[in-house]
């Protein structure tokens, strides 16, 4: 009896554009066996989401289908879309990336997830909320009565997410496909829905597709894993053998571009792929990534082909790891390291900053922070969504001013909003956004983005000079002056982010606040950002502020670490002496929750319950008291932690004296 519950064969799928015929996805075979997780990585545009949709049949009335999807042995592709009704939701459930789209905003939770049983399994309303009801503390979502009255703008992204999943598993469907649920979420977020999507799996039965870019991810899920790249498979196999020895180069660039532990910039460079990710014509053949191979030699494009390397191993190159071209993949060393930046004095001070939205109903956003970013160094930022590091990013840069407290930069005074602030102090503060799809204006060129704040603020009239400097510009973030006259819906997201970067530059700043450049980045694009942000900072000697909820890649770039819990400093020291080891409770739980690249390393789970506190609640005591593993005792509630030194630069807030 065969085991598979879905055989792809031969499949197909192009989109006729003006112009031609692209290819999305190309020759793919791939099986799911009963109860198995395989892992989808590659870049955006390889066809990880496509293959997904063409299994749900959400193909646009322009694409084309060939080949045959076979799922418990029957031929989807045959189907019609009446029949289709009874795989969707029921047999076949799927999880998307985004949940604010996914979810109707003028319905109630559970009105939708009652929808699910209703219309697949015919059950009255009584017994479709009870249905939605269990389906929620599946999910260990607390007070489930009152979640299914409440509507989605009512709750955090990672319960959105949590509900989308919870609608998936309504029918115990057979098959799910999640297509990178946890891309725009927290790491302790990432980390309980990825906990709970393998423990669903195991009580239910399930087989998974687990679609993503992060090879970290798709190893804490998956059994084994397929590479894609430019709609083809280019690697399948169990996700020990693809993580000890890759075959396709693809495979192993893709891996190596991800910061690990250890990895620093003073000492080594990220690794990147060279290129991008290219659309191909129906009609071409051949290797798809000769053009970004760096292993490449006259000959191996006519080798190129599905290969066994072992029973359960297969590529379509085996020269991951040739000898005839030189080895530039591993961990690349800077062969002139980079000196840690000495201790010096404050850019800029933040002493005792609060900032509460509302009048009202108060939303104490940052609660009594201080700390300073020291000339030339950069200070990381990182917590979960809500504790108010972008608040505090944004006061900075004068979007926001504090409600109480003083911002000081270079010793003057600048606690107030960006239009009181001289144009000598704009100059001296730039912000890059996390996502520069919405920061660039869509109208406007790239010479005209980034040419707008050199002639508002250094008063450069001449339209030859500052053409001149943005050419320099763009040489320095890795572009063309080809891209002066792109506008940026004709960009990619990573060279729509090198024009944000290059715009920010643009003026000469000594301080740049990052806020998350690189979350919305495909690892491949995030590793030639930060290696980007890193050069320019040696080269202009500039200050950052860098916010991320990605640890190793604070680890990374950074030479300060401060961690901050609802609008408050948990712990603050040098990198080493925040990560090496953590001190306090939040800081051990945020360490643990990162996905490791490396099946075999093991990594005590550290797993935090409920939720974010609210903020509009005063809170006497500690705010991480309520999900803390560690506590003191009743202390925690009632009486503010207080500050701990383990060095002149280094201190934590916690009743206990060793932290966790």
């Amino acid at each position: 009896m065969n085991s598979n519950i879905l055989e792809i064969q031969d499949l197909n799928v192009n989109f006729s554009i003006f112009g031609g015929m692209i290819s999305a996805v190309r020759n793919v075979d791939l099986t799911l066996a009963k109860n198995e997780s395989i892992g989808v990585i590659g870049e955006s545009g390889c066809g990880k989401s496509t293959l997904s949709y063409t299994i749900m049949k959400y193909i646009a009335p322009n694409g084309q289908i060939s080949g045959s999807i076979k799922f418990k042995g029957e031929d989807l592709l045959q189907k019609s879309e009446y029949e289709m009704r009874k795989y969707r939701g029921d047999r076949i459930a799927m999880v998307y990336q985004n949940p604010y789209s996914s979810l109707n905003p003028s319905l109630t939770i559970g009105f939708q997830l009652d929808e699910v049983t209703l219309f697949h399994r015919g059950v009255s309303r009584k017994e479709a909320r009870e249905l939605s009801l269990q389906a929620l503390r599946d999910l260990n979502l607390g007070d489930p009565e009152g979640l299914v009255r409440r509507y989605p703008h009512q709750i955090s992204g990672g319960m959105q997410q949590r509900i989308c999943i919870a609608m998936a598993i309504l029918c115990q469907p057979d098959l799910m496909i999640l297509d990178e649920p946890t891309t725009a979420l927290d790491v302790t977020t990432e980390a309980v829905i990825l906990d709970t999507i393998s423990e669903l799996r195991e009580k239910f039965s399930m087989s998974l597709m687990y679609i993503s870019h992060d090879t970290g991810v798709i190893n804490k899920v998956s059994d084994r894993i397929v590479v894609m790249y430019s709609g083809e498979v280019v690697e399948t196999g169990p996700k020990q053998q693809i993580f000890e020895h890759p075959n396709h180069p693809y495979t192993r660039a893709l891996i190596n571009c991800i910061p690990r532990k250890g990895m620093v910039k003073e000492r080594y460079r990220l690794n990147t792929i060279p290129g991008y990710v290219k659309r191909r014509g129906a009609s071409e053949g051949g290797c798809p990534f000769e053009q970004r191979c760096q292993k490449k030699t006259p000959g191996c494009v006519e080798a190129y082909g599905m290969r066994e390397i072992s029973p359960e191993h297969t590529a379509a190159c085996d020269r991951a790891y040739a000898t005839d071209v030189p080895d530039m993949m591993d961990k690349l060393i800077k062969s002139h390291p980079v000196k840690s930046m000495p201790d010096g004095d404050a850019l800029l001070e933040v002493q005792d900053v609060h900032k509460i939205f509302g009048k009202k109903r108060k939303v104490y956003a940052v609660d009594g922070v201080s700390v300073s970013v020291k000339r030339r160094s950069v200070l990381g930022i990182v917590g979960e969504s809500g504790c108010g590091k972008t608040t505090l990013g944004q006061t900075a840069a004068g979007l926001y001013t504090p409600t109480k407290g003083q911002i000081l930069f270079d010793g003057t005074d600048i606690s107030v909003s960006w239009k009181k602030r001289s144009p000598e102090m704009l100059k001296q503060i730039q912000l890059i956004f996390q996502n520069p799809g919405r920061s660039l204006n869509p109208s406007h060129s790239v010479e005209q983005i980034i040419g707008r704040p050199m002639k508002k603020l250094m008063e450069i009239s001449s339209a030859q000079q500052r053409r001149d400097m943005i050419i320099d510009l763009l040489k320095k973030v890795d572009l063309s002056k080809e891209y002066l006259k792109k506008k940026p819906p004709q960009l990619s997201g990573g060279e729509q982010q090198r024009v944000a970067i290059a715009r920010a530059f643009s003026i000469s700043p000594n301080l740049l606040i990052c806020d998350e450049p690189t979350s919305a980045l495909d690892v491949s694009v995030q590793s030639s950002v930060l290696n980007l942000l890193g050069d320019l900072q040696e080269d202009t000697q500039a200050a950052y502020l860098f916010i991320s909820h990605d640890l190793h890649v604070i680890n990374y770039i950074s030479d300060y670490i401060m961690v901050m819990y609802l609008g408050r400093i948990c712990e603050y020291g040098k990198r080493d002496e925040v990560i090496r080891p953590p001190y306090h409770p939040y800081t051990k739980a945020l360490l643990s929750s990162v996905p490791e690249i490396d099946p075999s390393l093991e990594v005590g789970n550290i797993r935090l319950g409920g939720q974010l506190p609210n903020p509009t609640k005063t809170i006497p005591g500690c705010p991480f008291a309520g999900r803390c593993y560690v506590q003191a005792g009743k202390i925690c509630e009632t009486t503010k932690p207080p500050r701990v030194n383990k060095s002149d630069s280094h201190f934590f807030y916690c009743h206990l004296d060793d932290g966790a």
